[in-house]
């Protein structure tokens, strides 16, 4: 496996794992049940861990940082599409442009 496609998929999980954990603080912070505690944990888990082995693993030398922004890209623009496909499924149909 190339340093690219290596990097490539260490990006991708990455941005997984870290948009995971801003959904977990999000949900903490403004679920039904609200828990600022629970929302600064899973703040603890996304910054300081998951920012301390990304810059673990991108100091290896068999890791692309081209890659791995490549992978952490893809995934956010398909976050960002897919989260654009929920917004206009769950909007009201609208006459006539109204």
């Amino acid at each position: 496996m190339t340093d690219h496609v290596l990097g490539a998929l260490v990006g991708g999980v990455w941005n997984l794992a870290s948009l995971w954990c801003l959904m977990q603080v999000v949900r903490a912070w403004l679920g039904p049940q609200p828990s600022t505690r629970r929302a600064v944990l899973w703040l603890l888990v996304k910054f300081p861990l998951l920012y301390l082995l990304i810059f673990v693993l991108l100091r290896s030398p068999t890791i692309s940082i081209v890659g791995f922004g490549i992978g952490f890209s893809l995934v956010l623009l398909a976050v960002v599409g897919w989260l654009i496909r929920q917004t206009v499924q769950a909007s009201p149909a609208r006459p006539h442009g109204r």
